[in-house]
């Protein structure tokens, strides 16, 4: 579908709240596709029946909502969400919500096993020479808490995307992300990857689903013990 096409026109009263609002429902329905190039700005107010400022404000709007991306010298494209914008949110609601860790864990609890079991019943799509790659970085980065952290995540990421779910993929991604392991349990970490990378390596669902539910619950029994000090 073509922009001339499209029906932009909206009602004088309405802001550009509503303009940015019209343009997602246009980019969810595909009526406006990832990666197509948008009109000028001149040329969306006209379209629009709005002011040159109303829109750059709508434009604004789409921005912060990951929507379009906007590359100096080639104009204005539609875009997609990256998952670390819900890690942001889920941030946030931590903040402003009072939510604790331990409801965080409650939830990598009930996806992370389930994740593990899928992954186990069809291992053939897991990397494991990535696995085993994020675990070495964990073992040999004992002592540099950023990187051994940042391989924890990314081992537990790689499992997720092994499932092939996009919306399991999105919210293991930001749980993860959301909650800063303890510099505590290193060894306890390696040992219970190396049981689970046995478990999936195996096919076996029960064992890699029991397994990485006791790493998660021993994982929040010490932010627990932590948060309680």
């Amino acid at each position: 579908m073509y922009m001339e096409d499209l029906d932009f026109k909206v009602k004088k009263k309405n802001l550009y709240e509503t303009v940015a609002d019209r343009m997602e429902d246009m980019i969810l329905s595909n009526s406006l596709r990832q990666g197509e190039r948008l009109p000028s700005e001149q040329e969306l107010a006209l379209k629009f029946g709005i002011s040159r400022n109303v829109m750059r404000e709508s434009l604004k709007l789409l921005k912060e909502r990951q929507l379009i991306v906007q590359k100096n010298g080639e104009g204005t494209f539609i875009a997609k969400p990256e998952s670390g914008s819900v890690t942001e949110i889920l941030n946030r609601m931590l903040r402003l919500d009072d939510i604790g860790y331990m409801d965080v864990y409650e939830m990598r609890k009930l996806l992370e096993p389930y994740a593990s079991r899928v992954v186990a019943e069809k291992k053939d799509d897991l990397d494991f020479e990535k696995l085993e790659q994020y675990l070495q970085g964990m073992i040999e980065s004992k002592d540099v808490w950023d990187k051994r952290i940042d391989y924890d995540i990314q081992f537990h990421i790689c499992i997720a995307e092994a499932t092939g779910n996009p919306l399991l993929i999105c919210f293991i991604n930001s749980m993860v992300r959301g909650i800063v392991t303890q510099q505590e349990g290193h060894q306890d970490g390696i040992e219970f990857h190396k049981r689970i990378i046995d478990s999936l390596k195996r096919g076996d669902p029960d064992e890699a689903e029991a397994v990485m539910r006791a790493h998660i619950e021993k994982s929040a029994k010490m932010c627990w013990v932590e948060d309680v000090q």
